[in-house]
């Protein structure tokens, strides 16, 4: 439940599938099944240090909880959700940032 204080962000979803094939055709199912006035932003790209494909979906701030629940439900069938803070770090790998993301920072104790 959103709090009521805090200002709704667009819902956003990130997927990892351990091939392409499987990121494009569920992206595409995403991108079948959802209007462009509820799906913002569809990307899929490869992590780089890992080999594997994310899938990440951006919804529209009024979508309904049920909408977002059944994006999940479809990139879950084959993917793994990914955190939304690992997200970030992820997205940022792709920019060209050749250092470690920070959940991997985190986890070997560095800053």
């Amino acid at each position: 439940m959103q709090d009521p204080g805090r200002p709704r962000t667009n819902p956003f979803l990130g997927y990892e599938f351990a091939s392409e094939g499987e990121a494009q055709n569920h992206a595409a199912e995403l991108d079948r099944r959802f209007t462009r006035e509820e799906l913002l932003g569809l990307r899929v790209y490869r992590i780089r240090w890992n080999g594997n494909y994310l899938v990440e979906a951006t919804f529209a701030e009024n979508i309904p909880d049920s909408r977002v629940n059944d994006a999940r439900a479809l990139l879950g069938e084959s993917g793994v959700a990914v955190h939304p803070d690992d997200l970030i770090d992820y997205k940022r790998a792709t920019e060209g940032d050749t250092g470690l993301p920070g959940w991997m920072r985190r986890f070997f104790g560095g800053a």
